[in-house]
């Protein structure tokens, strides 16, 4: 039975774990594989430990998906990047034996759950790469509208094409996801 709770400290290392062989694998076909193995665990092992360590934190929230001491999931809302579009889910990753079991949506109701009722009012947005079709599809189910399309190029890799996503507001996506 899953248990889903805010992150620790000492959760760092599964989530990177986590969130490095599910990018690994979800976008082979959208990144290099140079990047992909070379560069993105570095770049993950820094953002996670300094997040992590910062744990509770006001800038952001990770609730995660626990197997017993194994990670299932988690998802990662930022509060204080991106702001004019509203509240910034930056991660979901859910780990492909639980996929299709209602992790993700468990793991957003939590998090929207506990927002504070004024961040609640305000809208919701993510960003996905629009070759990522099942991430997008499920974005498309839960009723997010997409507000942007761009082309980015990072660590001087080819351009590819992001997605917004955005909800009206936190409890619309809430609805969405009760349906």
């Amino acid at each position: 039975m899953l248990t889903y709770r805010p992150a620790v400290p000492s959760d760092a290392q599964m989530i990177i774990d986590l969130h490095v062989s599910m990018s690994q694998s979800v976008y082979a076909h959208i990144l290099p594989q140079a990047y992909l193995k070379e560069v993105l665990p570095a770049e993950k092992q820094e953002l996670w430990k300094t997040r992590c360590a910062e744990l509770p934190s006001p800038d952001h929230l990770v609730i995660i998906a626990c197997n017993r001491a194994e990670i299932a999931g988690f998802c990662c809302f930022v509060f204080n990047e991106e702001t004019e579009f509203g509240t910034y889910l930056h991660n979901l990753y859910v780990s492909p034996f639980f996929q299709g079991k209602g992790v993700a949506k468990t793991l957003l109701r939590e998090a929207l759950s506990s927002f504070e009722n004024s961040r609640k009012d305000l809208p919701v947005h993510l960003v996905a790469f629009a070759k990522n079709i099942p991430a997008t599809a499920v974005y498309d189910r839960l009723g997010g509208l997409v507000i942007e399309r761009r082309e980015v190029t990072r660590a001087g890799n080819p351009g590819v094409e992001l997605v917004r996503y955005q909800w009206p507001t936190a409890h619309d996506l809430l609805e969405k996801l009760a349906a």
